[in-house]
């Protein structure tokens, strides 16, 4: 099933331990996103070799941006009809001498005359390794479609003494939010690029003195599979994922509206945690505790009234 067409859960759910680090995050309203190096996974967000002939393709491409950029006004006639501190006269030289200019001698050219005019341009064969860069910067908060997982509550949810957080995917949030919450797909090939990438640049202050930055954007259908793709072993999680570019502590993503106990936690931790929730969130909650299913196959999810 390709992203396009997975229809994003009402709620997904955050597995966590009975900790004071969970306790925090009903206080403070706020999750962690890891990098993906903090991930339980080593083979998170990885990409496929991108074979050199595309890649320089790609950056003769924008290099070629770059120079219609510069050049294209004056060929079309339009004004003004100079470039920089040039006159009309010493821009038509230039123009003449660099017409006759390969293109890797354009490229130096047209470098050399922004930074004389202390300009400095992006550089797109830096593109490639900044996306690496970025990738291991972005953070994620993995969330499940379900809430009664076995093997999910024996890993993540202190081998079921932990609690579940439900969180509401259809507010105005970050979850629903498609550049924000990704649907993981998982698969045994690394994403590649295949069809060219989406591109971005990033405008800096002059008053910096730094170029602009020229990147494959957040929005990439590639970067974006990079930073949600996972191997098929890990499948049974169902997973769904909030990202950021940046990793971090985040306010909730959405409204804290399910709160789902563990098969072994005492009542008198549940007592706790719904005192803290009654004190910090204001959303409305629904408690469910996790039972044996009827059919002695698996776990299953019941609404309590009363704790």
């Amino acid at each position: 099933m390709s992203k396009d067409s997975k229809i994003k859960p009402k709620i997904l759910f955050k597995y966590r331990d009975d900790s004071t680090r969970t306790e925090d995050l009903i206080k403070n309203r706020q999750v962690w996103l890891s990098s993906p190096s903090q991930l339980n996974d080593p083979l998170e967000c990885r990409i496929g070799e991108i074979p050199l002939d595309w890649e320089a393709k790609n950056i003769r491409i924008l290099e070629q941006g770059q120079l219609m950029g510069m050049v294209a006004p004056l060929l079309n006639g339009m004004s003004p009809k100079q470039l920089f501190s040039l006159s009309e006269r010493e821009t038509k030289q230039w123009l003449k001498r660099f017409k006759k200019l390969n293109h890797e001698r354009k490229v130096k050219a047209m470098r050399a005359l922004y930074s004389e005019h202390g300009v400095e341009l992006s550089r797109p064969e830096k593109i490639f390794k900044d996306m690496r860069k970025r990738i291991s910067s972005v953070g994620i908060f993995s969330l499940s479609e379900t809430c009664s997982n076995e093997l999910m509550w024996a890993h993540y949810g202190a081998n079921h003494q932990g609690i579940a957080f439900g969180f509401n995917t259809e507010d105005d949030c970050k979850l629903s939010d498609p550049r924000h919450c990704l649907p993981v797909i998982y698969a045994r090939e690394k994403p590649s690029f295949n069809n060219g990438f989406k591109n971005e640049i990033v405008i800096m202050s002059p008053h910096t003195g730094m170029p602009n930055i020229q990147r494959v954007s957040f929005e990439d259908d590639t970067f974006r599979a990079a930073i949600s793709t996972k191997t098929p072993a890990w499948e049974y999680e169902k997973e769904w994922r909030y990202v950021e570019e940046k990793y971090g502590l985040f306010d909730f993503p959405g409204n804290l509206v399910q709160v789902v106990f563990g098969m072994r936690m005492s009542r008198e931790r549940k007592l706790h945690y719904k005192n803290l929730i009654d004190s910090f969130i204001e959303s409305d909650v629904e408690y469910l505790q996790i039972i044996e299913s009827k059919s002695l196959d698996g776990l299953d999810a019941k609404i309590l009234n009363s704790i």
